[in-house]
């Protein structure tokens, strides 16, 4: 972990992991971005984001096997049907990943390997899709989602207003999401991350 001074007023920004490309200054509200090995500040998010949630930035828990988890980052992205988010959890032994919140279940998903796609903008909901070197997959789900806000510390930069195209699928009892962006696709196997197993620091 890392202390990286905010480009944009200097404050001290504590326990930057190699992973982090993007920060929410604390003290300015400017949003900090890794671009091409060079940290810098642009105008940060107007309102903070609201909505209750269990899961919240700098939000510390030991798992029964020691393993210890920091959530350091959040994005919500806004679909026909609603808001969801995303959080960036780390922990001890130098790994990161995200989880979501489905229907009051919680998933966890490794970052997600980049693949090439041909031709998944005319599968839907109800037919198969073939992975390159993988499994084939069922699509259970397929909309287009807006970032609509960002906090914390993310792995990514994303930029507000961007719209990605997302697919649930299974195959052979596993669930998979992709992010897709053209003819690229990150694609990560979703496993069920029971947020009770661990005691959660909630001061």
């Amino acid at each position: 972990m890392a202390t990286l001074n905010c480009p944009s007023c200097g404050g001290a920004i504590e326990g930057v992991s190699p992973f982090i490309r993007s920060i929410d200054c604390s003290y300015c509200g400017a949003w900090v971005r890794l671009s091409n090995q060079v940290w810098q500040a642009e105008d940060g998010q107007k309102t903070p984001l609201d909505a209750p949630s269990y899961l919240r930035v700098g939000l510390r828990g030991n798992a029964p096997d020691g393993a210890q988890f920091t959530v350091r980052g959040r994005i919500r992205f806004q679909y026909g049907m609603g808001t969801w988010d995303e959080w960036w959890v780390e922990n001890n032994q130098g790994d990161g990943f995200w989880v979501e919140e489905d229907d009051g279940v919680y998933y966890r998903h490794a970052p997600g390997d980049e693949i090439t796609l041909s031709g998944s903008e005319s599968v839907g909901v109800g037919q198969m899709l073939s992975l390159p070197n993988g499994p084939s997959l069922f699509i259970t789900e397929k909309f287009d989602a807006v970032i609509i806000g960002r906090e914390g510390m993310l792995p990514n930069e994303p930029v507000a207003s961007e719209t990605i195209t997302y697919m649930d699928g299974v195959a052979d009892g596993d669930e998979y999401s992709l992010e897709i962006d053209g003819n690229s696709a990150y694609v990560s196997q979703s496993e069920v991350f029971n947020l009770r197993d661990i005691k959660w620091d909630q001061a």
